[in-house]
């Protein structure tokens, strides 16, 4: 289709800048270029991938979503191991991700066309495109800026501390995030019954949206507490004895996780009902966490608490974006 198209197009765009970029990237981060330049194959189907799995969220379909993701996830996790012992190392696993990127696609296509059942024609009269491709650019600036906020503080603690430390926030940053994958259910069905709560004008979109903070904030506090509590058993069972020293400042980064994970999930409601003010105010909490980790990066719980702020900050202008546009919530 010609969203399809436009979205290849875009991803191809995003593609030239990234390898334009990799040369710049691998020696700020002290990373070899041919991973960076398997990892930018991601782009052009990422984007693609982004169109399509968001069409099977649109119609609802979560478990054909779940199953795209499983196997995706058994690909990247097969083809991982199977390379790496093949002696390709760190390229092996970057390989292996647009793999499993390339196999998700492939499945999402069949599961959508089985999933719209035929009917693309007549639906197509009734599309407004100019909307539809006005919400993609949204999302599309949405779905970059959020990759960057999962992100930049790894890259920039690869940039600024000493390897073997890195290679410890590295380590912190992967157990962290387990919160915000352990959430993502919520926020992957927020946006479809926001978006449709939302057209039929009853309000339900607010009680959507209040349910989901509820069950995303009790989700983050079971695990901050989790973290807190038996921080070296954690890390011992996910890295070893080896890292154990990163225990911590285990429970004081996933109280930034807990604030991304919130935000993540008010910033889907605002896409969800068109609400696009919030943009400019990541851009800022982006700027802001960019700034405060280059300013303060001096250990690991420097970075950590740096990033603490700025979800934070984060989070406080989430919230304000709310209450200044959408109004109270109502549960």
């Amino acid at each position: 289709s010609s969203d399809s198209a436009c979205s290849f197009a875009a991803g191809l765009g995003v593609w030239v800048i990234f390898l334009a970029l990799t040369p710049l990237l691998s020696h700020l981060l002290h990373i070899p270029y041919i991973p960076f330049f398997i990892f930018s194959m991601l782009a052009p189907l990422a984007l693609i991938g982004s169109l399509q799995s968001g069409a099977l969220q649109g119609l609802q379909e979560f478990f054909l979503l779940a199953k795209q993701n499983i196997l995706s996830t058994l690909v990247k996790l097969g083809a991982s191991i199977l390379l790496v012992l093949a002696g390709l190392s760190v390229p092996g696993v970057m390989l292996a991700l647009v793999l499993a990127s390339c196999s998700g696609l492939v499945y999402g296509f069949f599961a959508t066309r089985a999933a719209l059942g035929g009917n693309v024609g007549p639906r197509e009269s009734t599309i407004d495109r100019r909307s539809i491709r006005s919400l993609f650019s949204v999302i599309f600036i949405t779905t970059l800026m959020l990759a960057l906020l999962s992100n930049i503080d790894v890259l920039l603690a690869k940039h600024f501390l000493p390897t073997f430390l890195a290679g410890q926030y590295g380590a912190l940053s992967a157990v962290g995030k387990i919160i915000i994958y352990g959430v993502g259910a919520f926020v992957t069905v927020l946006l479809p019954f926001a978006s449709a709560a939302h057209a039929r004008g009853d309000g339900g979109d607010k009680r959507i949206l209040g349910l989901s903070l509820f069950a995303i904030g009790v989700s983050a506090f079971a695990a901050w507490a989790l973290f807190s509590v038996f921080p070296e058993l954690v890390v011992s069972i996910l890295f070893g004895a080896r890292y154990v020293a990163i225990a911590a400042s285990l429970g004081t980064f996933a109280i930034a996780m807990g604030c991304i994970a919130l935000s993540t999930a008010l910033i889907n409601y605002f896409v969800a009902i068109r609400n696009t003010s919030f943009v400019y105010l990541l851009m800022l909490a982006i700027a802001a966490e960019i700034a405060l980790i280059s300013f303060d990066h001096g250990s690991v719980e420097a970075v950590t608490r740096m990033l603490v702020v700025s979800s934070v900050l984060l989070l406080s202008l989430m919230c304000g974006n709310y209450f200044f546009t959408a109004k109270k919530i109502s549960i």
